[in-house]
C-alpha cells in the first residue's frame, strides 16, 4: 500500500524536535524529515543549501512542502523553497522582517501611526537630536534580546558600539553566509546595516503578541498572547493565552497589520508581531515583525484552540489553506500560560530532568508540555540568553483559571529536579540554585523585548 503522507522538510531547533515529534505521531497527513539548525550550522550552511537544492532539484518528488520555524531555520527554508519552487515565505520577506531597520523603514511608509520614532546608532551619534534620550536601543539583526539596552547619553551608545558589535557581527554570520547563495539574495540596505544597532523611542504598555498568517494574499488571525515580565525586569516571567483587547483597538491593530504584512512581502507565510498597546488611550506601537510562527506559542495555542500550528504551516506548505479546526485528541482549556523558567545569574548546570520526571508530569498532567533548553555539564551563559538572566525552560501549563495554572506550576516546577552550582570558570562564583518562585501578578514590565 503506498504512503499518502505528504512529505515535509521540517526546519528546527534542536530542542524543539520532541514537540515536533509529538504533533505528527498521530496523524495520516504528513511525513516529516527533521533538520535541525545546529546540524545545519555545524555542517556549513552553504554546504547545506548547495547540497540540498541539487538533490531536490534532481528529485523534486522528495518533498511536497519545506518549512521552517525560527530566525535561522526559516532563512534556509525560503532559501530552500525559493530554488526548488516550493511554497513558503518569500526571501525578501523574511529580510524585511528579520532585519529591524528596514522593517521600520518599510513602517514608517505603510502604518507610521504605529511605528515609533527610529535612527541607526551611527546616525544618530552624527546627529543626537534625532531622538530625545532615553531612548531603546537593540541589534538590527538578533533575539532572546542581547544587546538590547535604555541609552541615557551618546557616550553609552558608544560603549554598547564598541563592546557589542563583534559578538553581533558572529552572530549574523550564518545569515550572510546563507544569503550568499545567490546573488539574487543581495540587498545593499540589509548588508550595511544587519550588523548595526537600531535606536528607537521607547515604548509604553502591554506588551502583548499577535499570531497569524498570510494565505494567498489574506491576512488571517488566530489570537493575542499577553507578556508578563519578572518585576523590575526585561525577562520574562510567562505569556498568557488568550488575552482579550478592547474591539475597538483590535480592530485598529488588525488594519494596520492587514496594511502591513504584504508591504513586507509576506505571502504564504506564518507571522508573529510583538505590540505594545494602551488599552485606556486605545493606542499602540510594534516592537517587532517575525515572517514566522511563534514556536513557544504552538502548543500554547493549541491547548485553548484545540488546533495545532504546526500542522497548519504544513498544510500551507503544501498549497492548502490551514484548517483552524479543532483536533478530536486534544483536550480544550480556557487559558494556557507558557513559562519560561529563568535564573538571574550565571550557574553550571548540573542536573536536568530525567525520563521519570517526565513521566511523573505526564502521568500527573497530560496536557502539560515541557521543553528543556539546555544540558547538564556547561554554563547557563553557553545558551541563549538575554542580558539580565539565563533561560533553561519552558512550561505549557493549560487550566480553567489563574489559580488552578498556579497550583500546576507549583508541582511541575518541583517535580523537575533542576540542579545548578558554580559556574565552571569562575571559581570565585557564588553557587547559584535557583528556581523562580510564583509568577508575579500582571505588571507591565521593566522594559522592551
Amino acid at each position: 500500500m503506498s504512503d499518502s503522507r505528504k512529505k515535509i522538510l521540517f526546519l528546527c531547533d534542536a530542542s524543539d524536535v520532541d514537540v515536533v515529534e509529538n504533533s505528527f505521531q498521530d496523524q495520516s497527513d504528513y511525513y516529516l524529515t527533521i533538520e535541525t539548525t545546529e546540524k545545519i550550522l555545524s555542517f556549513g550552511v552553504k554546504k547545506y543549501l548547495n547540497q540540498t537544492v541539487e538533490r531536490i532539484q534532481q528529485k523534486p518528488e522528495l518533498y511536497d512542502g519545506i518549512v521552517g520555524t525560527h530566525d535561522s531555520s526559516s532563512l534556509f527554508a525560503a532559501i530552500l523553497a525559493e530554488e526548488t519552487g516550493k511554497r513558503f515565505a518569500s526571501v525578501k520577506g523574511v529580510i524585511n522582517s528579520q532585519n529591524k531597520y528596514i522593517c521600520r523603514r518599510i513602517q514608517r511608509d505603510i502604518t507610521p501611526e504605529a511605528a515609533p520614532k527610529f535612527c541607526l546608532a551611527l546616525d544618530y551619534l552624527r546627529d543626537p537630536s534625532r531622538l530625545e534620550t532615553p531612548f531603546f536601543i537593540k541589534p538590527v539583526r538578533s533575539n532572546i534580546s542581547f544587546g538590547t539596552h535604555i541609552i541615557e547619553s551618546p557616550e553609552a551608545l558608544e560603549y554598547y558600539i564598541g563592546h557589542e558589535s563583534l559578538d553581533i557581527s558572529l552572530f549574523n554570520q550564518y545569515y550572510l553566509n546563507a544569503l550568499a547563495y545567490s546573488p539574487r539574495y543581495y540587498d545593499a540596505v540589509n548588508i550595511a546595516t544587519c550588523n548595526s544597532f537600531l535606536c528607537e523611542d521607547l515604548i509604553s504598555g502591554v506588551q502583548v503578541t499577535i499570531d497569524g498568517y498570510v494565505y494567498e494574499k489574506t491576512v488571517f488571525f488566530l489570537g493575542v498572547t499577553r507578556a508578563i515580565f519578572h518585576p523590575r525586569s526585561n525577562s520574562f516571567s510567562h505569556h498568557e493565552f488568550p488575552h482579550h483587547l478592547p474591539p475597538a483597538l483590535t480592530d485598529q491593530i488588525k488594519d494596520v497589520l492587514e496594511r502591513l504584512m504584504p508591504g513586507l512581502g509576506l505571502d504564504n507565510s506564518f507571522f508573529n508581531v510583538e505590540l505594545r498597546v494602551d488599552e485606556e488611550t486605545g493606542t499602540f506601537k510594534i516592537i517587532e515583525v517575525n515572517s514566522r510562527i511563534a514556536f513557544q506559542f504552538a502548543k500554547t495555542i493549541e491547548a485553548v484552540t484545540g488546533f495545532d500550528p504546526l500542522r497548519m504551516i504544513c498544510d500551507m506548505a503544501v498549497g492548502k489553506k490551514p484548517e483552524a479546526m479543532p483536533l478530536e485528541s486534544v483536550r480544550q482549556f480556557p487559558y494556557c500560560y507558557n513559562f519560561e523558567l529563568h535564573a538571574f545569574a550565571d550557574a553550571k548546570i548540573l542536573e536536568t530532568p530525567i525520563m521519570t520526571a517526565y513521566e511523573q508530569i505526564r502521568m500527573a498532567y497530560p496536557e502539560v508540555s515541557v521543553r528543556n533548553l539546555v544540558y547538564e555539564n556547561a554554563n547557563l551563559s553557553d545558551f541563549k540568553h538575554n542580558p539580565q538572566s539565563y533561560r533553561y525552560c519552558l512550561l505549557d501549563i493549560p487550566g480553567e483559571n489563574r489559580e488552578d495554572i498556579l497550583a500546576k506550576y507549583d508541582h511541575v516546577v518541583s517535580m523537575l529536579g533542576y540542579k545548578f552550582g558554580p559556574v565552571t570558570s569562575q571559581a570565585d562564583h557564588d553557587a547559584v540554585e535557583k528556581l523562580p518562585g510564583r509568577p508575579p501578578a500582571q505588571t507591565k514590565g521593566g522594559g522592551r523585548i
